[in-house]
């Protein structure tokens, strides 16, 4: 019968542990801690969205999920036709820019990607309208000194010549909560 070191056993359980605690320590890493990742938090929260005339558009929440990683917002438009959808936007850091895709309950799915520019977020992208044409897309959210955030999302057929507001909305914090 062979004698057992029992140095040996105590220093591969050493081992051992010290790969766990590694490991539980790099899955509690947040891998988003880049200043990059903050620069869209001014539209965390409950808002409320009303046009240039302060007409009722809809609420929105703005979340973040996966450890801080991921923006989603939920829209309930209020009317039909301002629909509702939910929203993911991510830092990418390779590609170093925001993507921002859109989800409705219309079946539309459209993908964005840009930056913080000046003093706005502002990102861009195609998509193929029900007519078949491709639009040139363009949304903006500033933040506005008294608090409230300025969304405008504008398209173009014509590369840019002529543009056409697909919606436009001031953002109110708000305590209504939404139904997801």
């Amino acid at each position: 019968m062979k004698s057992f070191n029992l140095h040996k056993i105590i220093g591969a359980l050493i081992v051992m542990l010290s790969l766990c605690f590694t490991s539980i320590s790099q899955a509690n890493t947040n891998h988003c801690s880049a200043p990059e990742y903050r620069q869209f938090d001014f539209w965390v929260g409950a808002w409320e969205a009303r046009d240039r005339d302060n007409r009722l558009l809809g609420y929105q929440l703005i979340e973040k999920i996966e450890r801080d990683c991921v923006l989603q917002e939920w829209w309930r438009g209020a009317t039909e036709e301002n629909g509702q959808g939910t929203s993911l936007s991510i830092y990418d850091s390779k590609k170093r820019m925001w993507n921002h895709t859109w989800m409705s309950v219309r079946g539309n799915l459209q993908s964005i990607d840009g930056n913080w520019t000046g003093q706005q977020m502002l990102m861009t992208g195609y998509y193929l309208n029900t007519q078949g044409y491709r639009e040139f897309h363009r949304t903006q959210w500033k933040p506005l000194e008294d608090g409230r955030v300025y969304h405008l999302w504008d398209s173009s057929i014509d590369g840019g010549a002529t543009w056409n507001v697909v919606h436009e909305a001031w953002l109110t914090k708000t305590t209504n909560p939404i139904q997801k």
